[in-house]
Order: C-alpha cells, then structure tokens, then sequence
C-alpha cells in the first residue's frame, strides 16, 4: 500500500472531522467547544469526618496504645488521658481481663466492663447490636467500641472516679 498526497490528506481530514465530531458543536461566545465533561466523579473529596487519627506508638505502653487505638475507633480525642487512667486502672492494657469477683459474673476486658451491660438477651450492649455475649468484650476493638457506647449513654460513671 502506498501513500500518496491525496490518502495522507483526506487521511488528516477525516481524523479532525471526526474529532470535531466528538467534541460536540462550537460555543459561540467562546469558541470552545460546548459539551463539558463531569470532572465530579473522579474527584478526591476531603473526609466530612471529625474524627481525630492518633499515631500509635510502638513504645508507648499498652494502655497509651489502647487508648490511640480508642481515639482512632471514635472516642474524642479530648478524653485520650482519662482513657489511659481508666485502661491503667482496671487492666493494666491487658485485653482478656476477667475479673470473675465483681457482681454480674464479672468485668470483662481492657475497660472491665461489667456483665451489667452485656448480661441476657436484653443487654444494653446486646440491644444496641454490638455484641451477643459478654466474652466478645474481650476483644481489644468490641470493647472499646462498648465502652464508648456506655460513655455515650452514661460518662465516666461506669467507672467510678475516672476523672
């Protein structure tokens, strides 16, 4: 197949016809063409969050590690040093506490959260979909997220004299 002046050029004619085609008619006050695209869907949007992130330090003790990892699960971040007071206090960061001598068949957990709020199928903790037994509060992540949901409903009195 040989090129010759006419192929070459009906050639060029026919990639800017077609290209002009694509791009839709010329507005006639700017001479742009007059389709736009929606840049919208390939847009990074900023998280509408509030939420703070806490680095978690590696050499932090584990109640200060337990209690980022509080922050990051949704716990206000204002509230970070009474987390580490309150994980200090009831486990010393050890996440499958169960201190069996407190009433309601114990404490469970980083919070030792009582057996009050997760006792029968119509806990508190049961009731707001969070867990179906007290010992997945021995879980570091479940019981921090119950002990903010008892936070959310009651402060800091749960836990006596956290503040």
């Amino acid at each position: 197949m040989t090129f010759t002046a006419p192929k070459i050029i009906a050639s060029l004619i026919t990639a800017l016809w077609g290209f002009t085609l694509a791009l839709g008619p010329v507005n006639s006050e700017s001479g742009q063409p007059s389709r736009t695209i929606d840049v919208r869907p390939y847009l990074i949007e900023p998280p509408t969050t509030t939420t703070s992130t806490l680095f978690i330090d590696p050499y932090a003790t584990a109640p200060e590690q337990f209690a980022a990892l509080a922050v990051n699960l949704g716990w206000p971040v204002q509230e970070y040093a009474t987390l580490v007071k309150v994980i200090t206090r009831e486990s010393n960061g050890v996440a499958i506490s169960h201190n069996t001598k407190d009433p309601m068949s114990g404490s469970y957990g980083l919070m030792q959260i009582n057996g009050f709020w997760c006792k029968g199928a119509n806990s508190f903790l049961q009731k707001a979909g969070l867990i179906t037994s007290c010992e997945m509060l021995l879980d570091p992540q479940t019981n921090l997220r119950a002990g903010l949901i008892i936070f959310t409903r009651s402060g800091w009195s749960p836990w006596g004299t956290a503040k």
